[in-house]
Parts: C-alpha cells; structure tokens; sequence
C-alpha cells in the first residue's frame, strides 16, 4: 500500500530518469578497472600537473572577471538613475548569445599579425603584437561572453533588498566602502557565487575556445586523447579527473556557504540616486567595456564579413544546417521541459528522503563537462547497441550501431545535461505560486496529470518560457556534445562553425556565426521585454 501510494506518473519517470543517469555513470566507473594503457601512463606523468595548472588558473582568471563586470554593471543599474539605464538593464545580457568560441575566432583574427588591430598598431608606429591566443585571453573570452549570469543573479538580489538597509546606513555616516564591504558584498554573496559558478561550469564545458587558442585544459585533453591518440581508456580516466575537479570547486562554495542564513526583507520602492558627471563616466565605460567587447564589436565584424562572403556560403547547406539546429534544438528543449515538470511536482510534494536524494543526483548534469558526459553517452549507447543486435537481426537489421551517432544519442546527451536548467526555473517558478490551488484539485478529486496540464500549466507559463529560452539557447550553442555525438554527416550551425574555424576560413564562418548569434538575440530581446512589459502593467 506504501509503495503504491510513491508510485504515479512523476515518480515513474522520474525514476526510469535517475536509472538512465545512473547507468551512464557507471560507465566512467567501469573505464577504471580496465588496464591503463601506455597514453594514460604517459599523460599521468607528464601532461595532468599541466592540465591541473591551466585549468585552475583559466577558472581562476574567467570567475575574477566575470565576477567585475556582472557585479559592477547590475550594481550601477539597480541603484543609480542615469541616461540609457533601462537600456543596459537588458543589453548588458546580450554577450549571453555569442557563443565563446565565436568571440574566440573573432578576436583571434582582429589580433592575428595580418589582423584588423595588429595593422592599426603597426600603422602607427607600434610594431610589437598583442597576443590574445593565450591562457589570458581566453579567460577573457569567457568572460566577456559569460557574465551576464552573474549580472542576472546580482541584479535579481539586488532589486529584492530592502531599500532600508543603505539608507539606515548612510544616516549613521557609514562610508560607502564600509558599506560595500559590510552590507552589499556580504549581502549579495550568494547571488554572486551562484552566478559566477555557472561561468565557471560553462568555462569547463567549453572546447572552441581552448582548442582554437591551444590552452591546454581538461576538455582539450579528452578530445585529444580519444580522437588524436584514439585510446577511450585514457579518456574515461582524464574525465574522472575533470569530475573530481568540478566536484571540489562545488565542494568549496557549498563549505563556505554553510552555517551562513540570508534573509531578504521587502522595503518599500527603491530610490535610485543620480550620478554625477565624473561618476556618469565611470558607469558607461563600466557597463559599455563588456557590452561593446562581448556583443557589439563580434557582430559588427559578423555583419560585415557576412556580406562579403555570403556568395561562397548562402547556399542549401546552409539552410539544411539551420533546420537541423533549429528541429533538434526545439525537441531537445521540449522533451527537457517534459521531464523536468514532472521531476519538480514529485520534488514539491514528496518527503521520501530517497526521492529527494534521487532528484538532486539527477539534477547534477549540468555541473558534468560536455566533453566527460559525451564519453560516458556514447560508451553507454555503444553498449545498449550491442545488447540489442540480435533484436536487430530478428528485424533484418545488418547495423551493429543503430542508435550510436543518431540523433536520438544527440538528444539523451542534450537532456541529461540541461535537466538542471529546466528543473531551476520551473521549480523556482513554483515557489512563488505556492501549493495551495494544486493541493486544492487533489482534494477535489482531479488526478495529478489532470491537475498538471489544467492547473499548474498555467501558472507556471512565464516560468516554462523562461526556462525554453534558456535551456534553447544552451542546446543551440552547444559544441563539444554535438561535436561528438551528432551523426555521420549532421551538422548544426556550431559545428559548421567549428569546422570553418578549423580550416582556418575564419571570414567563411561569419555568416552561420551571426545566424547563431541572431537565434539568441531574438529569444532573450522576446523574454527580457516580455518581463519589461508585464511590469508596466
């Protein structure tokens, strides 16, 4: 009776999810009893300090950066009045849709020695070459394009703060550095770490940047091991180590954080003071250096070498490459969202520590480097091709590898990882509507689906698009996943990208580059001014 009363629809899925997860994982479990080969032995010994180096300090140098610029920008937006400000409350987003490995291919070219920048420089007088391709640079990179997530969080807790508590302060004649290091820091603290933590994991899932720049970093070294050298083992045991990686800088914000209690208490409407001249300067060279570096300057330059080489890449192609960016993109997210709903209406409700422990486990996709969890998936997929060739044969099936590099691989791998954006925002979302109305259609009979697509639905409409545009927006981008488990000749406008950059056709890549940028554009203009417009009402 127990156990009839746990299952329903959402613990049924929710648990063939967690068993699918946890299958996959086993794989980097089982790539540790094989034998280690030579390539492993020789990477443990002269490679991994180096990959331990870099990646640290490329991490190091992205969060210190990013943290700057969405801490400065959201802080001068929330509490200051000044020309264009409402302006910047949503531009200061849009690096958010250039994809660091376009930035990457940008400015590598602006700074290469035939470059637009290296040319000016020479041209007046100055000889030496500013080299951006380095460990430096690409933290930069990541920066730049990245740290609208922490200007989203910091700004979100910022405009929850009561207004209150500054101006208590500046009654007592409390200095602004005091309180910036006594009151706002401490105070937007877990804003900042939430934000400048998922700059992190995206720094450590990307694969562009570092190949194109040739930093040698975790996701380098897998797809080097795997695909240069050809030996799986050294890559299943690299990706353990990236884990373990990832695994103590999650360790370290939740050490910090703990005994640590955050209250916000509503004020009344926030008065925000004018700057000054000197201090209007400050502010748009603080919120226009990201902006025109991380969004402007990349689509001028796709813009203008787009019309100069449209004639060699407009063409069937690339129409074919946009529809299949677009057609996976939108299944992917679909299906996540599926998932993701009912995993968060089992996580409201339940009180079963093992469904609780379930959720968390199955929610931790994100926090896995694309390049680890591409491993594990095909390993796993390779593995349930071989259990099922005799179910093959019975069809009259002569592949081995039906489901191996099919878009069905594709899209597992786009869900596992991006669960936990979906399942953020939708449970976020329910936070803010309560239980009551769904509790009060149980009692009144409906049954839990019934109660999902007629009640909860609805309500959580603004929370599901949010979470559409930022689980669609990450899919489109998405490179190392798509780069090696897309199927034989299936691109999508990353991967054509990629290809072009690989071939050193860095203009060619300009006009699939800003048709990628142009789809995140459009989908965070549509959700940053439908907020913008729900508030005016």
């Amino acid at each position: 009776m127990r156990l009839r009363q746990h299952l329903h629809s959402f613990s049924i899925v929710s648990i063939i999810v967690f068993v699918l997860v946890l299958v996959v994982f086993l794989q980097l479990f089982a790539g540790f009893t094989g034998e280690a080969s030579d390539a492993w032995i020789h990477i443990k010994e002269y490679l991994l300090f180096d990959y331990i180096k870099n990646s640290f300090f490329l991490v190091l140098f992205t969060a210190l950066f990013s943290a700057v610029f969405g801490f400065v920008g959201a802080y001068l937006v929330t509490f200051y009045e000044f020309p264009f400000r409402k302006f910047f409350g949503w531009a200061m987003i849009l690096p958010l849709a250039v994809p660091s490995y376009i930035a990457a291919y940008i400015y590598g070219d602006m700074f290469s020695y035939t470059g637009i920048v290296s040319r000016l420089l020479r041209g007046i007088g100055i000889v030496s070459q500013i080299d951006v391709m380095s460990l430096f640079g690409a933290s930069m990179i990541f920066a730049l394009t990245l740290y609208p997530y922490v200007f989203m969080t910091v700004r979100s807790s910022l405009n929850k703060q009561s207004n209150e508590i500054y101006e208590s302060a500046r009654l007592l004649k409390v200095s602004k550095s005091k309180i910036w290091r006594k009151i706002l820091l401490p105070l937007s603290r877990p804003a900042l770490v939430a934000g400048v933590l998922l700059v992190v994991l995206e720094t450590l899932n990307d694969y562009g940047v570092v190949k194109y720049f040739n930093v040698r970093v975790f996701s380098f070294a897998i797809f080097d091991a795997w695909f240069r050298l050809g030996d799986v083992g050294a890559a299943i045991r690299l990706s353990g180590v990236m884990l373990i990686f990832v695994f103590v800088i999650v360790v370290i914000e939740r050490v910090l954080r703990r005994n640590k209690v955050y209250y916000t208490l509503q004020g009344r409407k926030r008065l925000r003071k004018a700057l000054s001249t000197k201090a209007k300067v400050f502010g748009y060279m603080a919120l226009g250096f990201p902006l025109m570096f991380g969004f402007i300057i990349p689509v001028i330059y796709l813009s203008y070498y787009s019309l100069l080489t449209y004639s060699k890449t407009l063409d069937m192609e690339l129409l074919y490459v946009t529809v299949n960016t677009l057609s996976i993109s939108v299944v992917a997210t679909l299906i996540t969202l599926f998932i993701a709903l009912f995993v968060a209406n089992l996580d409201r409700f339940t009180t079963s520590k093992f469904f609780k422990r379930m959720i968390n486990f199955i929610t931790l996709g994100y926090a896995i480097p694309g390049a680890v969890l591409a491993v594990l998936v095909s390993l796993f997929f390779i593995g349930m091709d071989r259990d099922l060739v005799p179910l093959y044969q019975l069809f009259g099936v002569d592949k081995t590898l039906v489901l191996t590099r099919s878009l069905a691989m594709l899209s597992f791998a786009y869900i596992l990882r991006f669960l936990t954006l979906a399942f953020n925002n939708i449970e976020s979302t329910y936070q803010k509507i309560g239980p009551s109305y769904t509790e009060a259609s149980y009692t009144l009979g409906q049954g839990k689906l019934k109660t999902l697509w007629s009640v909860d639905v609805p309500m959580l409409k603004d929370g599901l698009i949010f979470a559409f545009v930022i689980v669609f927006i990450d899919v489109v981008k998405e490179l190392p996943l798509t780069l090696i488990l897309r199927p034989t000749n299936y691109d999508t406008m990353a991967t054509k990208v990629y290809q072009y950059a690989s071939d050193e056709m860095i203009h060619e890549a300009s006009l699939p580059s800003l048709l990628l940028v142009s789809v995140g554009v459009i989908m965070i203009y549509l959700i940053t001014h439908r907020k913008l417009k729900k508030r005016v009402k």
